[in-house]
């Protein structure tokens, strides 16, 4: 029995219980009629034998529900007719506003858009601005973004167990997207990376690859698949955290020259595809890489033996100067910080066969044939800041 029956039952017993001592006569004939109510073969209610709480677990099922005034002899009949109490709200207990859900749903039934988008977003899952329902009330923001701009991919950092709990429910995105998440992670918050159900084909298992020397617990995640609509090669998507903050500099440039190694490695490796092994064409980072331009370069620098040809998703598009910042302080307030900064911090990375890189700073020009193929593998500008 639930502690809102048992609250219940007690509630009626102290009712009775004042009844009888008020009004001896009234009680008893309460006890009588209820008494005289069919009870189940072998089982005998008396007032004597077992006292109130003999009479409640004697009574019929639809008296527990019904208002006490039922119980006594002069109740109205329309009393056992009258509708049950609704029920109470659970304290701390969350309610998703449907409202807000099913316009996510509203919109991921639209058709998806021609070119093929990959969203990458830092949604900040340790702000604990507003509570539990702060992060509710923001993972729905999250959702609704994606159910608007439609990628193919979402590459999301500081996610945290409620906020995919609530992304991947089929009220949600989980009809429609695929939730991936790291293999054993350190840290309460990581990366994940959400897939769409219908226009990839996810080949393989996840990969989930350690920084070793991290001290927050970050790694690369990431996953080879198949973009159903085309008839090219399978693309790796891997996301990754870099090391947060100025001070981890040194860190954070050893976790980026990891991550370029491993997109040289995965490029042109072999993946099961049906019936078929198949190469992988292209490979993409995206995420929160927390770097500054001035250690990208010392990293390319350190890494211009290996010929890795990194191309960096906005320089290769042209720079636009509106899709620049992924940090910009004067843009957005959420944070509450009184000075103003304007990094890049969340960066869209990838390597493909048939492109070139120059060796100044990842700048890429693509060969005059394969040049359409980029900007439907990696746009600028898609990058959602909250």
């Amino acid at each position: 029995m639930d502690q809102l029956q048992a609250a219940r039952l007690a509630a009626r017993e102290r009712f009775l219980a004042k009844r009888a001592s008020e009004a001896p006569a009234s009680a008893a004939a309460a006890v009588a009629a209820t008494s005289a109510r069919p009870t189940p073969k072998g089982d005998s209610v008396t007032a004597g034998s077992h006292g109130v709480p003999g009479l409640l677990a004697g009574l019929p099922p639809e008296l527990l529900d019904a208002p006490i005034s039922a119980l006594l002899a002069d109740a109205p009949a329309e009393d056992l007719m009258r509708p049950q109490k609704r029920q109470r709200t659970v304290p701390g207990e969350l309610h998703v506003p449907p409202a807000r859900t099913a316009e996510i749903r509203r919109l991921l039934e639209c058709p998806p858009p021609e070119e093929t988008r990959i969203l990458t977003w830092n949604v900040d899952g340790l702000d604990e601005v507003g509570g539990p329902e702060g992060t509710m009330l923001r993972a729905l923001a999250v959702a609704l973004v994606v159910a608007k701009q439609r990628p193919v991919a979402v590459l999301l950092q500081e996610a945290i167990p409620p906020v995919l709990e609530l992304l991947s429910a089929p009220q949600c995105l989980g009809k429609a997207y695929e939730v991936v998440v790291p293999e054993n992670p350190q840290q309460p918050y990581y990366v994940a990376i959400l897939l769409d159900r219908q226009r990839l084909k996810r080949l393989g298992r996840p990969l989930t690859v350690p920084f070793p020397t991290s001290q927050m617990g970050r790694q690369i995640l990431a996953v080879t698949a198949e973009v159903c609509s085309t008839t090219g090669p399978p693309i790796l998507l891997a996301t990754a955290h870099l090391e947060s903050t100025k001070d981890h500099a040194p860190e954070r440039k050893r976790q980026l020259a990891q991550c370029l190694r491993f997109l040289q490695d995965m490029l042109g490796a072999d993946v099961e595809a049906a019936s078929s092994r198949r190469v992988v064409g292209t490979t993409i980072l995206g995420g929160d890489l927390n770097l500054r331009d001035e250690e990208v370069k010392a990293v390319l620098r350190e890494l211009s033996a290996e010929s890795i040809p990194m191309l960096d998703a906005w320089e290769f598009l042209g720079s636009p100067p509106h899709a620049r910042w992924t940090w910009d302080t004067s843009e957005n307030q959420n944070l509450g910080v009184t000075f103003a900064s304007k990094t890049r911090f969340d960066r869209l990375l990838f390597l493909s066969q048939g492109f070139e890189a120059s060796s100044a700073c990842g700048r890429g020009k693509a060969k005059a044939k394969a040049k359409g193929k980029a900007k439907a593998v990696a746009r600028a500008g898609d990058k959602a800041v909250q």
